[in-house]
């Protein structure tokens, strides 16, 4: 009877304890949290499966990445006319595998002609750091960094084949495609509801990643073809977490990874916008009325409060050569005050390179640290960042 009682109360105090993680984090939850569903059943890519009608779902938003500009006229002159995309994620997983269910709206479903190189194919991608958890940042969110490799999970409409890949990626234009057992994707339009929707199986432990924890990043990217999207033009979330509830939490990356959420108790916006005039981010940033930097030098970052996580913002102004993002196109730019080569081309301009190459090969961010900062200046900074959500004044 004693051992029946202590018994009781240890399951008491443990249950007590779990529901006290989830009240202390409950904006976290609410906002960034997608839980998944534990099944007993074989999981498929069939977006119609009969499971998926019990799993419970959260919609994610996805913003218009615009950190880089594409070296298409037509394609930029577009991202103005893009709208805010949703899309409805469920997540189920059994003993040795995790399902994802990602569906979103298109009016206009887009496949991509086989043999044309001026159509465009709709598309879906989901992303997993290769590595995460206590001690390990967050990678960047546009397909990761050399520090931070992710793999990617992609879909594509294109007449007459499967498009169906998976990649490692360390960011912009270093994709590196995979064989993957036991991964498979599938993706079907339905033309009454004009719903996309695909689901993305593979294993929970792979050769790259091992998704057995209690809380797992994940990203959600869309192309839509009628926007001429493709590589890094497209719709980006920012960095979401699944529950797995039958793995540990982990207490001090779930401290990391909430931190500054929900960001409007953060800080104060105002006061972060004049800090980041004083110390000079629009001399190099373009972001909302701060438009008199070169195009191209830095990362423009007039959606990031939509695609970047309040601890990866809050480490990029600290610790900038933690997760060094690669340039896209950066043969654009030509120094014509140099001298030419003998074919006649000029050489590129360092100018618009984002970091410096160091003798052993590795890379350094041209942006300083600004580890002076208080933590007030930081928390006021990163609460004005997260307000930057708007593409349209991407120019």
């Amino acid at each position: 009877m004693k051992n029946a009682v202590k018994t009781a109360v240890v399951g008491l105090a443990m249950f007590s304890s779990a529901m006290a993680i989830e009240s202390q984090y409950k904006d976290f939850y609410k906002y960034e949290v997608l839980n998944a569903k534990k099944v007993n059943v074989e999981l498929t890519s069939n977006p119609y499966a009969q499971i998926w009608k019990s799993v419970p779902g959260k919609y994610v938003y996805l913003y218009p990445q615009i950190s880089v500009r594409l070296n298409d006229k037509k394609a930029n002159e577009l991202i103005a006319k893009k709208t805010l995309k949703r899309a409805l994620v469920k997540v189920a997983y059994n003993n040795e595998t995790i399902a994802v269910f990602v569906q979103w709206k298109d009016n206009t479903p887009s496949i991509q002609a086989k043999y044309d190189t001026d159509s465009y194919a709709d598309g879906v991608s989901i992303e997993f750091p290769n590595k995460f958890g206590k001690g390990i940042t967050l990678p960047y969110v546009g397909m990761g960094d050399e520090n931070h490799p992710v793999t990617v999970y992609l879909q594509k409409t294109v007449a007459g084949r499967d498009y169906e890949k998976v990649f490692i990626s360390e960011g912009f234009g270093s994709l590196t495609e995979i064989k993957e057992e036991g991964t498979s994707i599938d993706m079907k339009y339905n033309k009454q509801t004009h719903l996309w929707t695909a689901v993305f199986v593979r294993p929970l432990k792979t050769e790259n990643s091992n998704l057995k924890a209690g809380l797992v990043p994940i990203a959600f990217a869309l192309w839509d073809g009628k926007f001429a999207e493709r590589d890094g033009n497209k719709s980006l979330s920012r960095w979401k977490f699944i529950r797995l509830k039958d793995y540990d939490l982990d207490k001090d990356y779930l401290n990391y990874v909430s931190w500054g959420i929900p960001s409007k108790k953060l800080g104060d916006p105002k006061r972060g916008k004049e800090l980041m005039v004083q110390n000079g981010c629009n001399g190099c940033h373009r972001y909302a009325d701060q438009q008199s930097a070169p195009v191209g030098m830095a990362p423009d970052l007039s959606d990031i409060g939509g695609i970047a996580n309040a601890p990866y913002l809050k480490e990029s102004i600290v610790n900038p050569n933690d997760v060094i993002i690669r340039n896209l196109n950066p043969n654009r730019h030509y120094n014509k005050f140099a001298n030419p080569d003998k074919f006649g081309a000029y050489p590129n301009n360092d100018m618009f390179t984002w970091y410096t190459v160091n003798p052993d090969g590795t890379k350094s961010s041209k942006m300083p640290p600004y580890a002076h900062l208080s933590e007030k200046d930081l928390k006021d900074i990163v609460a004005y960042l997260k307000t930057l959500r708007n593409w349209k004044n991407f120019k």
